[in-house]
């Protein structure tokens, strides 16, 4: 590891100044920390509420990323405060949560990090902190300590695991002031903490210590295959896992076949490496205890496997905190399946993805133990004191609520623009991710970066419903991506107009193709993926008010989406005992965005009418009930409502959005 120091970038900062680009320099290298992991700190001077002079410990809030971290990020604190606290005998979580708030300098600051005492209880003005991967292939050993000092020699001592808290500060600070002119503290399970006088010195020393462990640690390591996952499985492997780990509330499954995860998941040895722990104690927050191992790819085998992993957790859970006490979901959030990869799971894609990353490194860390020695875990109380740990159960407390369509998955076809894309974009605002589907792969793009770019998450997919293959390929890269779908709206389609005498056999062909056979291609995708996961689903096809009430010049569509409206009928008859609820909506003269609304349709449906072509819409806004016209977002409201719980008992239903035509009124 390289240092990444800049005298000009570091030149004519102040002290949280610097200490944000110092941190970020560390957050920079997934090698010593992931998604929140690790803490900086510096000593300062500062000023209290009354502008008093006093010395302050500027400290990393809770749960801030030193990869992006600001200067707001930082709590100050008032040091004299803190180090007052050291010669204390005891001090619960509690206590000293309600001591750092009063300790505080700035009350609208982040909740300071459970390591703060830690920090303020180490002299050096500048501290630095990190869960470095080759910091604990050497302390992850039956003799890890033997190899540290093999390694360090005297230039680093080590810290007894213990449960991070007051306790831990004061004992880091006793070791610290038994080893005179160290240059960092290896904390046994828990990584690398340096200091020094200056940021530079500290964020120095830390990237020397950790390569000297990599530089012990790299020859030793096994070399990686090059062999890649087994997508095809995967895609029908993932369906049936993401069913059976949600059976309290869903969740995203994510898959990786890289072929570094292939080559940590067909080792001989993965039963025995993989099933000692985690590589620090905080991982377990994320990535639980254990992993599942799973060898079944068929679904019994794989509910079974499931089920044998919660039998085992509830036990585990049991036996650490007692038959009353409050337990997590006891699914996996790891699943490694040899010969195909890795399935990692979340309430949303982010955590699913920051799961995935912490196990890739956790394989890292294990491979690398292993090739040195033995790799070991804290044992099992341990973990379950940190994972049940009454701070970051608080946590769970704080989270704001979660949108309507959270966890859900949504795939829409044709929306790329108009209805479809406004169909897309609503059912992403809810919380769901949303796979924006178009023939036109720019348009869908388009529409999955909007989405994005307003915090929601989507992603794009060419898809022509007229192609079996494609279809089957789209849901397979669903399932690959996310698990499985629950929310499929079905809305690609295309208009032309013609009297029957004058439509040619190809624009009749055509149509039957899009707005009849497509639907029927990926409602039946849809249908399989979803009984797959058995948890039900909802599917909504955008039909049209044509169905009900054809006009003339238009019966090759008419007749299409007519066979499309009654396909979806027979889909809620087939679909109920498995919980698929499917649903008509069916909208009128939606013309913003549209992409069937081109001039040749416009022209011919204004001669129809006998009206101009500039006063179409008009006409159609005039001729319904209302009188209003009708847009993309009004259709996706209705379809956000038949997505939803809101709508749980109903299915077969025809939906209009059409402003109210007597003609069109479902009989």
């Amino acid at each position: 590891m390289e240092s990444r120091w800049s005298d000009d970038d570091a030149r004519g900062l102040d002290p949280v100044g610097l200490r944000v680009y110092t941190s970020r320099l560390i957050g920079a290298e997934p090698a010593l920390v992931l998604h929140g992991g690790g803490n900086t700190s510096v000593k300062l001077d500062d000023h209290d509420h009354r502008g008093r002079p006093c010395r302050a410990l500027a400290i990393k809030g809770s749960g801030s990323d030193l990869r992006t971290i600001e200067p707001s990020d930082f709590a100050r604190l008032h040091l004299d405060d803190l180090e007052a606290l050291r010669p204390r005998s005891e001090m619960s979580d509690d206590e000293m949560l309600a001591y750092l708030a009063r300790s505080s300098l700035d009350p609208d600051a982040p909740r300071p990090s459970i390591e703060t005492l830690l920090h303020a209880f180490l002299p050096d003005a500048w501290v630095d902190h990190s869960h470095a991967d080759a910091v604990l292939a050497l302390t992850n050993q039956a003799d890890g300590q033997r190899l540290v000092r093999e390694v360090y020699g005297d230039r680093v001592a080590v810290v007894p695991y213990i449960l991070p808290g007051f306790k831990l500060a004061q004992l880091t600070a006793d070791v610290y002031d038994a080893s005179p002119g160290v240059e960092g503290l290896v904390l046994d399970m828990h990584g690398l903490v340096t200091f020094g006088a200056t940021a530079r010195e500290s964020y120095e020393r830390h990237i020397e210590l950790v390569s000297l462990a990599e530089d012990y640690v790299r020859p030793q390591l096994p070399a990686h295959g090059s062999a890649s996952g087994n997508e095809a499985t995967a895609a029908e492997l993932a369906p049936v896992l993401r069913g059976a780990l949600s059976t309290s509330r869903r969740v995203i499954v994510r898959y990786d076949g890289s072929p570094r995860v292939r080559a940590f998941v067909d080792r001989p040895d993965l039963e025995q490496i993989s099933q000692q722990g985690p590589v620090t104690p905080d991982h377990v927050l994320r990535t639980k205890r254990l992993p599942l191992v799973l060898r079944a790819t068929d679904p019994e085998g794989v509910r079974d496997a499931v089920a044998a992993y919660r039998a085992a957790y509830e036990r585990y859970a049991r036996e650490h905190g007692g038959a009353d006490a409050f337990q997590h979901d006891s699914g996996p959030r790891v699943v490694l399946a040899p010969g195909i990869g890795m399935f990692t799971t979340g309430a949303s894609w982010d955590e699913a993805g920051m799961v995935a990353d912490m196990y890739r490194h956790s394989m890292d860390v294990i491979e690398a133990a292993t090739a040195i020695g033995a790799y070991r875990a804290l044992p099992a109380g341990d973990l379950y004191d940190m994972e049940y740990w009454p701070l970051e159960l608080y946590k769970l407390t704080r989270a704001p609520p979660e949108r309507e369509l959270a966890r859900r998955v949504a795939l829409v076809t044709g929306a790329g623009r108009g209805i479809g894309r406004a169909i897309a974009q609503a059912l992403a605002s809810d919380g769901a991710y949303v796979f924006v589907t178009d023939v036109d792969r720019d348009a869908a793009t388009a529409v999955s970066q909007a989405i994005t770019a307003n915090g929601d998450r989507a992603q794009a997919l060419a898809l022509d419903v007229t192609s079996e293959r494609q279809t089957a390929e789209a849901f397979e890269a669903v399932a690959r991506q996310v698990g499985g779908v629950d929310i499929v709206v079905s809305n690609a389609g295309i208009a032309a107009a013609a009297p029957l005498d004058d439509l040619e056999l190809d624009t009749w062909q055509r149509s039957l193709d899009v707005n009849a056979t497509g639907h029927f291609l990926v409602c039946r995708a849809a249908l399989r993926q979803m009984r797959s996961q058995g948890l039900g689903g909802s599917i909504a096809l955008i039909c049209t008010k044509n169905a009900l009430d054809p006009g003339a010049g238009f019966g090759a569509y008419s007749a299409a989406k007519a066979a499309q409206l009654q396909l979806g009928r027979v889909l809620a008859v087939e679909g109920g005992a498995d919980g698929i609820r499917v649903n008509m909506v069916n909208p009128d003269a939606v013309f913003e965005g549209s992409g069937l609304w081109d001039a040749d349709l416009r022209a011919g449906r204004a001669a129809a009418h006998g009206v101009a072509v500039d006063d179409l819409e008009s006409f159609y806004a005039q001729r319904n009930l209302l009188g209003r016209r009708v847009t993309g977002p009004d259709v996706a409201e209705a379809v956000s409502f038949l997505a939803s719980d809101r709508s749980a008992k109903t299915t077969g239903a025809v939906i209009p959005v059409d402003g109210g035509l007597r003609g069109a009124f479902p009989r």
